[in-house]
């Protein structure tokens, strides 16, 4: 039988960068289950969205969340109408406390999405 997942490849990158801002390409791909090439695809997709913006930082990048831009995109998909706003509501306030404590929220984002 073939497997498949509740989240989408998207979503679940956007919760490990959440949690692991510092992590390389070869760390999101490992713990998403899916190749560098894959995981590369994807972080480009968020970047390209303005839903995740990396810094370099020496060789390295890190990723930091913009709930502004997730928040804006959280309807968008392949049926944007089907999805309840209270069922998006709770994947949004459930992102918010992942978030690592040396990435805090700034003033201007939201603290709770409706």
């Amino acid at each position: 039988m073939r497997r498949w997942g509740f989240l989408t490849t998207h979503a679940l990158v956007l919760i490990h960068v959440t949690q692991q801002p510092h992590s390389t390409v070869r760390d999101i791909a490992v713990a998403v289950g899916v190749t560098e090439r894959a995981a590369h695809s994807v972080l480009r997709d968020l970047r390209d969205s303005g839903i995740v913006v990396a810094e370099r930082a020496g060789r390295r990048n890190s990723y930091t969340v913009s709930f502004e831009h997730l928040a804006a995109y959280r309807r968008e998909g392949t049926a944007p109408g089907l999805v309840p706003d209270s069922f998006v509501s709770a994947l949004m306030d459930g992102l918010l406390p992942l978030q690592s404590p040396e990435f805090p929220l700034l003033d201007d984002e939201p603290h709770l999405i409706n």
